[in-house]
């Protein structure tokens, strides 16, 4: 098929025209190298926002972990505090840990929320 196409051919070009079809296969070029180095660029930058993805995802992941921990403690402490309290029947103990109990559960701790997005 390829020598059918070729033997369909002018034995010899127009100089105009073998100029011409230099010219766009230059131009075909420079234009493929460009697109290589524009992605080239893409990628580097998709690797970054990634990586910084990643990283903000780690460090939230890690202090989440952490705050949420922290008040499970809390929290567990409070209620041994009531439970004492019932045991003892004192009741302004008992007050006190489920007036602190409260206090821990009614806040958030995703209310910083604003001030960890500027990280």
């Amino acid at each position: 098929m390829m020598d059918d196409f070729f033997s369909r051919l002018p034995h010899t070009l127009p100089l105009r025209d073998a100029e011409r079809a230099l010219d766009l296969a230059a131009d075909h070029k420079e234009e493929t190298g460009a697109s290589r180095r524009d992605q080239a660029r893409v990628d580097a930058v998709k690797e970054i926002v990634l990586a910084e993805i990643t990283r903000k995802y780690d460090f939230y992941e890690k202090l989440f972990a952490a705050v949420f921990a922290e008040r499970s403690e809390v929290t567990k402490k409070f209620f041994k505090i009531i439970d004492r309290g019932i045991k003892e029947k004192d009741n302004e103990l008992v007050l006190a840990g489920l007036s602190s109990l409260s206090e821990v559960v009614s806040s958030s701790p995703l209310s910083h929320m604003r001030a960890l997005k500027k990280l």
